[in-house]
């Protein structure tokens, strides 16, 4: 679905097109299938959407931004998460529960790649993983899963 398709939208499509992505998402993430990423990619699309209509202070509003960022996350793309998260935090009228929602969601976030990835979560080089993801989404002809 292109950009302005989404423009077009109202509010409840896109509330119904990102509950069926989420529930998408969640079934790949389940099969440990590849097309995983690409699924939560998905979601932080229309979230970002809902984002860009509500406004913060709104339960659509605030849930969207957590959930954006919560989507870029698990898609891989943790410096589109931390620019996003920067983008919300930065809004006045974002509630306390939504701001510590989004905290929260990176520490989930950096707890399951400690799990997944204990041995460089022991040595403490967990974060030579978004550097190495940074490096070859540059080059997607030689890792295309990692882009």
């Amino acid at each position: 679905m292109t950009e302005t398709a989404l423009i077009t939208l109202t509010e409840d499509e896109l509330n119904t097109l990102v509950s069926i992505a989420i529930r998408r998402a969640e079934v790949f993430d389940d099969m440990d299938s590849p097309m995983a990423s690409d699924a939560w990619h998905e979601v932080m699309v229309y979230e970002e959407r809902i984002a860009r209509i509500t406004r913060p202070e709104e339960i659509t509003g605030g849930v969207a931004r957590v959930g954006a960022v919560r989507a870029a996350l698990a898609a891989g793309q943790r410096l589109e998460a931390a620019h996003l998260a920067s983008l919300y935090l930065a809004e006045d009228s974002l509630p306390p529960e939504r701001r510590a929602a989004m905290e929260r969601v990176f520490q989930l976030d950096r707890e399951h790649r400690a799990r997944r990835f204990s041995a460089l979560a022991r040595t403490g080089r967990l974060a030579e993983l978004d550097e190495w993801r940074a490096i070859a989404s540059k080059n997607p002809r030689v890792f295309p899963l990692a882009a």
